[in-house]
Order: structure tokens, then C-alpha cells, then sequence
């Protein structure tokens, strides 16, 4: 008996546990101190590795640093969810998470629309900072 209630004690919180993350989508871990969430129409597992292996390429994603970030796409769309601390957020650190939008969609979905959003540590958005153009339309 006793086993049984451990079972379902354990089942239970594995349940919970589950449920919290369910509404953050799929998990792409690239290491045990950052993660890719990703849900919405048909995004995938690779394109959230594409994203990772990116931000950890221009040191968004560094070592000493755990980070999440999450992407939802939405039509053609892609949103990317940073986590953020609000009390630290700048006017230059918005047009900065902008301009970076915009070398995402260049670099990694092929100058798809990309939106860029700030977030709390349970991904709740507090920030739009709207469409980021890739860099090339810039130029132009």
C-alpha cells in the first residue's frame, strides 16, 4: 500500500510539474543552462535549434548565464520571447533586442517576419516591441 501511494504521489507531481511547462510549448535544450520553447503552426524542433545554436553563436546564450527563450509562430510569423528583468530594461536595450530580431530573421528563417517580445521569468509578455525588419530591407 505504502508503495502505491508513493506511486501516485510521484505520478501526481510529475503531472503538475508537466502542466506548468505545458503552455510554454516543446523544449529544445542546447545545454543544461539554456532552452528553446517552441510552439505554434507547424514551427519545429530544428528551427528551434537554429535559434539556439544562433544566439549562442552571437554569445546571447553565454556560459555563465542560464537563459530561455521562447518561439511561437503564428501564420508566417515568428515571435521570440526573450526573458528579461523589466527593472534593468533600457530605451537602448529595446532598439538593441530590436536590431538583433532583425539579424534573427536574416540569419536563421530566411527573412521571415519576426516580432520581437519581452517577458517576465514565466514568459508572460510586458513588452512588444513589434516587427523587426531583416537587415538587408534596411539597407535598401
Amino acid at each position: 500500500m505504502k508503495f502505491l501511494n508513493r506511486f501516485f504521489t510521484a505520478l501526481i507531481i510529475t503531472a503538475v510539474l508537466a502542466a506548468c511547462n505545458a503552455g510554454y510549448g516543446k523544449e529544445y535544450k542546447l545545454d543544461s543552462k539554456h532552452n528553446v520553447y517552441y510552439k505554434g503552426d507547424n514551427v519545429t524542433e530544428a528551427q528551434a535549434k537554429k535559434l539556439a545554436e544562433y544566439l549562442k553563436e552571437q554569445k546571447y546564450f553565454q556560459d555563465t548565464i542560464e537563459s530561455t527563450v521562447q518561439l511561437v509562430k503564428v501564420k508566417d510569423t515568428f515571435n521570440i520571447n526573450f526573458v528579461v528583468d523589466e527593472t534593468k530594461l533600457t530605451k537602448g536595450y529595446e532598439t538593441n533586442f530590436l536590431l538583433f530580431g532583425g539579424f534573427i530573421s536574416e540569419s536563421v528563417f530566411n527573412k521571415a517576419p519576426v516580432v520581437i517580445q519581452l517577458t517576465n521569468n514565466r514568459l508572460e509578455p510586458f513588452k512588444n516591441l513589434g516587427y523587426a525588419s531583416p537587415i538587408s530591407e534596411e539597407k535598401e
